[in-house]
């Protein structure tokens, strides 16, 4: 229930020039069980920095915070949200307090 398995996957390349292609299947950790309950399948959710060095929260768009984001190159994605990127998380299932999410970005 801690949502502490992930997978990542990010698109061949990605760097700091082609932040838009970053795309990563992960699960929420530490999610908030009370946020979560409302989620439903196809919900999204915004990607926001808590502090300008992280961390990475998936935020409803009631500005609730549903978990955090933890990702195998976090500088990656926090650089990129700091040049000005916006990235949204698609849920793809919810399972008791698990919640899988797609990140994407939304400057496509």
């Amino acid at each position: 229930m801690s949502g502490s398995s992930s997978s990542y996957s990010f698109d061949t390349g990605a760097t700091r020039q082609n932040c838009a292609d970053i795309v990563l299947k992960t699960q929420l950790a530490s999610p908030d069980p009370d946020v979560i309950e409302d989620l439903g399948v196809g919900d999204i959710l915004n990607i926001k920095l808590s502090s300008a060095t992280g961390p990475l929260q998936a935020v409803t768009m009631d500005g609730l915070v549903a978990g955090a984001i933890l990702s195998s190159n976090p500088a990656l994605l926090i650089n990129c949200i700091t040049e000005g990127y916006e990235y949204l998380a698609k849920v793809l299932s919810i399972n008791g307090g698990d919640c899988q999410v797609s990140i994407y970005c939304d400057n496509r």
